[in-house]
C-alpha cells in the first residue's frame, strides 16, 4: 500500500505481482485516506474475516480480489477486508 505524498492523491494497492488493484478495495482505500499519514509505505496481507463462519476466509479475498466496478463497495459492505502489515 501506498498512500499519496501530498494531499488529494490517490492510494495505491499493488500485488505481488505488480497489479493495482486500489479499485477492488474501496473500504481499505478509504480507511487510509482517514487513518495514515502521506507518503507511507506499507507491506502486508490482506484478510477477510467471515463472520457466519466465524474463521478467514481466502474464497471471499478471491471474490473481493475479482470485484470491479459497482460490485466492489456491495462486497466490501459484505465481507470488509483487513490490512495485516508483514
Amino acid at each position: 500500500m501506498f498512500t499519496p505524498p501530498a494531499p488529494g492523491g490517490q492510494v495505491l494497492l499493488q500485488t505481488r505481482r505488480g497489479a493495482l488493484v486500489q479499485d477492488r478495495f474501496p473500504d481499505l482505500v478509504a480507511a487510509a485516506v482517514e487513518q495514515l499519514p502521506l507518503g507511507l509505505v506499507l507491506y502486508g496481507e490482506l484478510l477477510v474475516w467471515e463472520p457466519e463462519a466465524g474463521r478467514l476466509s481466502f474464497e471471499a479475498l478471491q471474490r473481493r480480489a475479482a470485484a470491479c466496478g459497482r460490485s466492489a463497495p456491495t462486497m466490501a459492505a459484505r465481507w470488509p477486508v483487513y490490512f495485516v502489515p508483514g
